[in-house]
């Protein structure tokens, strides 16, 4: 199940209100080639239903770029590294009827001016046994 929207983004660098978006989109794309270094992402969902009990819930990123920290409901998950063009954490532990998933990024966009950078690509849930 893909997480494309809405996703709230609040900017961490200045004081405007958060806005709504669609993911995946650079962060070029969102920030209008402004030189944003840190924002906020928060996107809420339910839980997956009919999980059987060799079923495991993994949040993946498959197109990130920049530094960030992911929790959900409250529960840091992990760190994504500068490196990092993907990342994957599992939730089942975690997850509760109504969830909400927190990225906190840093991307300069200067340091990568040819490269997309924030959320670029599909954020999904994926089920595993």
């Amino acid at each position: 199940m893909f997480l494309k929207g809405p996703w709230e983004i609040r900017r961490l660098d200045r004081e405007e209100p958060s806005r709504r978006v669609t993911l995946p989109a650079s962060w070029q794309t969102i920030f209008e080639g402004s030189s944003c270094s840190r924002a906020e992402f928060h996107r809420k969902f339910n839980q997956p239903t009919n999980l059987e009990s060799h079923e495991h819930v993994w949040i993946v990123f498959q197109g990130v770029r920049g530094v960030a920290w992911v929790d959900i409901n409250g529960q840091r998950l992990g760190d994504i590294e500068i490196n990092d063009e993907t990342a994957e954490f599992e939730i089942t532990p975690h997850l509760a009827l109504h969830n909400e998933l927190v990225l906190q990024l840093r991307f300069e966009a200067s340091d990568s001016p040819d490269q997309p950078g924030g959320l670029w690509g599909p954020v999904a849930l994926e089920i595993r046994s």
